[in-house]
């Protein structure tokens, strides 16, 4: 199963080739508590934690577990998006700099300036 299943969704979708709309307005309230494993993350503590969890290889389960829910439905994608695919597969293992290179061309990225830092540490300490 998906960590994510909204990110599941996103990532099957736009592999099918299907349009996403993002409205720029929310709509809706997310529900945070204090046994949030995924959400807001914003205080230095909580900042901390997925440091550690990435460096403890969190992360790189997490993608296991995305990556082989795709893969069940990678015939479906367009050939774009199997490529993208098959780069950050790429992305996840080698020399370093051919690593950053593969994750590069995949075109994954996070959504903001730290968290594609974060991205490419990970993937430049093979924790992606």
């Amino acid at each position: 199963d998906p960590v994510a299943h909204d990110w599941w969704l996103y990532q099957i979708i736009t592999g099918c080739g299907g349009l996403i709309l993002q409205d720029p307005d929310p709509v809706l309230l997310y529900r945070q508590h204090g046994g949030n494993i995924i959400g807001a993350n914003l205080s230095v503590s909580a900042r901390m934690t997925r440091v550690f969890a990435l460096l403890g290889g969190r992360f790189r389960r997490w993608n296991d577990t995305g990556l082989a829910a795709l893969s069940a439905s990678q015939h479906r994608f367009t050939p774009e998006a199997r490529q993208a695919m098959a780069q950050f597969i790429q992305a996840r293992s080698g020399r370093p700099w051919r690593r950053l290179a593969a994750l590069r061309s995949s075109g994954v990225y996070r959504q903001s300036r730290l968290g594609n830092l974060a991205l490419y540490v990970a993937c430049l300490l093979g924790r992606l």
